[in-house]
C-alpha cells in the first residue's frame, strides 16, 4: 500500500506541474479543442422543463467543459492555471451561470417559457468559445515589457503598498472628516448613502472619488508580501496582512459582488505567482479565497440596499431582493435574453456609440464638460428601468452594439486582449512584475460584467507602473549607497 501510495505521489506533481518554468503562459490547443466542443454539444443539446432547468444544464455543460478543459491545460504546469484570459472565463461563468447549480423560482416567473431563454444560452455559449479561440491569436514573438522585469527593494514595495493604501482611503476619510470611526461606520451603512458617493456628473471634487480606484492594487501588493513574507520583518508582514484584511472588509460592506471578486482574484494571482509555499499551502489559501467569494455572494445581495449594520439587526433589503431564498447573483443571463428580444426587432442596434463610450468612459468629466452621459448604450434605458444598475455582462452590450457579430468581435478581441496582457507582462521573478500581471486581472474580471470598465479598470495598474519607476529610482539610489559603504 505504501509503494502505491508513494507512486502516487509522484504521478499528481507531474500532472500539477510542478517543476513549472518561468516561461510565458501558454493555452493549450488540445484544450481549446475540447472546450468549444464541449461548448458546441450544450449548445444544440440544450432541455429543460422550465427556464431555469435549462439555465442549469447549460451551466452544466459549460462548467464541464471548462473543467475538462483545465486537465489539459495543467498539463503545462500549474501557473499555466491563472492565465487572463482563464480568469475572463471563469468571471463570465460566475456572472451567467454559477447562480443556476441553485433553485432559482424567481428567474422562471421571470421567463415562464423554456424557449425563450434558448438564443440568450447559445449566444453566451458562443462568447466563450470567442475568447477560447481568440487567444490563440496572438504572435507568440511579443516581448515582455522591460519595467515589468524590474524588481523593486523590499522597502519600496512597502512604501507602494501604504501609499496605494493611503491615496485609496483619502477620499473617503476627507468626505468624513478625517475620523476613521466614522468611516467605518459608513462601510456598514447603505451602500447608496455613503458620503463619497458619486454622482452621475462629476466635478473636480470627483476627480478625488476617481483617484481611490488606487485601493485596487492593495489586495495584489498583499499577495506579493505575503507571499514573501521572509524579505520583510513580522511586523511589516503583521500590518499589511492586517491592512488586506481591512480592504476586504471594505469590499464586502460594499455589498458589489465584482469589488469583492476583483480583490480577492488579483490577492490570490498575486500570492500564487510570488509565493514559496508547498502546493498543500496554496491550495488552503485558494480554498480560503472561494470561500470568501461565495459568502459574499450569497450575503451581499441580502443587506447591500440596507447596510451591514442594519443586516446585523435583523433587517433585510427590499422586497424584490427578499424573494431570493438561495445563491443569487445578478441574473445577467436574464438580462441578455430581453436585450435579445428586443434588438433588432423593437430597437436598432446601437453601433458606433459603443466604442465611443468605452474611448470617453475614462475621461474626468471635469476636464471635458461636454463629455457623453453614456445614456445612449445604458440597459437601464433600453429595459426602461429607473434606479437601479443593471448588468449585462459583455455579452448583453456587445448584442446591443451589433447583435451576434458584435458578441463575436468583442469575445475574440477579449480572448487576444488576455493573452496578450499575458505575454507583455508575466514577469515571475520580479515582484513589480507580478503586482503588474496580477494588478490587471482586476480589469480582466470588472469587464466581464462590463467592457465599459476595461479603460478605467486599468488605470490602477497604470499609476502602479509610474509609482513604481519613481520608487526604482529610490531603490537604486540606496543599493548604490549601500554597495559604497560596503567597499
Amino acid at each position: 500500500m505504501n509503494k502505491k501510495i508513494a507512486s502516487f505521489s509522484r504521478v499528481v506533481p507531474d500532472i500539477l506541474g510542478t517543476s513549472d518554468s518561468l516561461g510565458v503562459p501558454e493555452p493549450s490547443f488540445v484544450a481549446t479543442c475540447v472546450l468549444v466542443a464541449g461548448l458546441i454539444l450544450t449548445g444544440v443539446s440544450l432541455y429543460g422543463n422550465t427556464a431555469a432547468g435549462v439555465a442549469r444544464y447549460a451551466a452544466i455543460g459549460c462548467g464541464l467543459s471548462l473543467g475538462v478543459s483545465l486537465l489539459f491545460e495543467a498539463k503545462k504546469g500549474a501557473r499555466n492555471l491563472f492565465r487572463a484570459d482563464l480568469v475572463s472565463m471563469f468571471a463570465l461563468y460566475f456572472l451567467l451561470f454559477f447562480e443556476f447549480f441553485f433553485p432559482q423560482p424567481k428567474f422562471d416567473e421571470l421567463v415562464p417559457y423554456p424557449e425563450k431563454v434558448l438564443p440568450s444560452i447559445r449566444i453566451c455559449l458562443l462568447a466563450f468559445g470567442g475568447i477560447a479561440i481568440g487567444r490563440h491569436c496572438v504572435s507568440r514573438r511579443l516581448q515582455r515589457w522591460k519595467f515589468a522585469e524590474v524588481d523593486l527593494s523590499p522597502g519600496a514595495m512597502l512604501t507602494l503598498f501604504w501609499v496605494s493604501f493611503a491615496i485609496g482611503y483619502f477620499d473617503m476619510l476627507m468626505s468624513v472628516g478625517f475620523n476613521p470611526i466614522t468611516m467605518v461606520q459608513e462601510f456598514m451603512g447603505p451602500r447608496f448613502e455613503v458620503p463619497w458617493g458619486r454622482g452621475k456628473f462629476g466635478d473636480f471634487r470627483a476627480l478625488f472619488y476617481e483617484l481611490g480606484a488606487i485601493l485596487y492594487l492593495v489586495p495584489p501588493l498583499a499577495g506579493v508580501i505575503l507571499g514573501r513574507r521572509k524579505r520583510y520583518t513580522p511586523l511589516a508582514v503583521l500590518l499589511v496582512f492586517l491592512g488586506l484584511l481591512f480592504t476586504l472588509f471594505y469590499g464586502f460592506c460594499t455589498g458589489t459582488r465584482n469589488i469583492i471578486g476583483s480583490y480577492l482574484v488579483t490577492f490570490l494571482a498575486a500570492y500564487i505567482y510570488s509565493s514559496s509555499a508547498s502546493r498543500r499551502q496554496t491550495i488552503a489559501v485558494a480554498a480560503i479565497v472561494f470561500g470568501i467569494l461565495f459568502l459574499a455572494t450569497y450575503y451581499e445581495i441580502r443587506f447591500r440596499t440596507v447596510g451591514l449594520l442594519n443586516y446585523l439587526h435583523g433587517m433585510e433589503s427590499g422586497p424584490a431582493e427578499e424573494e431570493q431564498t438561495g445563491v443569487y447573483v445578478d441574473y445577467n443571463l436574464y438580462t441578455v435574453s430581453a436585450l435579445v428580444s428586443i434588438f433588432p426587432d423593437q430597437a436598432h442596434y446601437i453601433g458606433w456609440d459603443a466604442p465611443l463610450w468605452l474611448i470617453a468612459r475614462p475621461i474626468p468629466r471635469a476636464l471635458w464638460p461636454g463629455k457623453p452621459d453614456g445614456s445612449a448604450v445604458s440597459v437601464e434605458n433600453v429595459l426602461g428601468v429607473e434606479g437601479l444598475t443593471i448588468a449585462a455582462t459583455f455579452v448583453g452590450e456587445s448584442y446591443m452594439a451589433a447583435g451576434l457579430f458584435g458578441v463575436i468581435i468583442v469575445a475574440v478581441l477579449i480572448g487576444m486582449l488576455a493573452q496578450w496582457w499575458t505575454r507583455k507582462a508575466f514577469s515571475p521573478e520580479s515582484g513589480f512584475g507580478i503586482l503588474i500581471y496580477g494588478s490587471g486581472f482586476f480589469a480582466v474580471v470588472i469587464s466581464m460584467r462590463s467592457i465599459y470598465w476595461l479603460p478605467v479598470a486599468i488605470l490602477p495598474t497604470l499609476a502602479a507602473v509610474v509609482l513604481g519607476y519613481f520608487l526604482r529610482g529610490s531603490s537604486d539610489s540606496a543599493r548604490t549607497l549601500l554597495t559604497q559603504r560596503a567597499q
